[in-house]
């Protein structure tokens, strides 16, 4: 039989138990609705540049009957977010070498 644990899952096991409790935990229920859920995983995987993440979530979202046009819209919304802090995150830097 293979063995089909993760390599965290293998190096640090407590530590893997106690992170999938955390991940079982923020999916499942809360108060937050799996359609804002879906969208806020699309952005920050997209934000964190995880082409395996940002995959994964989207096909998610479809599946929950999220619209192309809505995740396009997260993902802009992340893009907009991004750029605005690569723009104004050191401003005392900028204003003091670019005036």
């Amino acid at each position: 039989m293979a063995d089909d644990k993760r390599w965290f899952e293998k190096r640090a096991p407590e530590m893997a138990e106690g992170w999938w409790s955390f991940y079982n935990a923020v999916e499942g229920e809360t108060v937050l609705d799996k359609k804002t859920k879906a969208l806020i995983a699309i952005s920050v995987s997209v934000h964190g540049r995880c082409p395996h993440c940002t995959e994964s979530r989207i096909k998610k979202a479809i599946a929950l009957g999220i619209s192309k046009e809505e995740i396009g819209e997260a993902i802009m919304m992340t893009a907009l977010l991004s750029s605005g802090t690569e723009i104004f995150w050191a401003k005392e830097v900028y204003d003091k070498y670019l005036g």
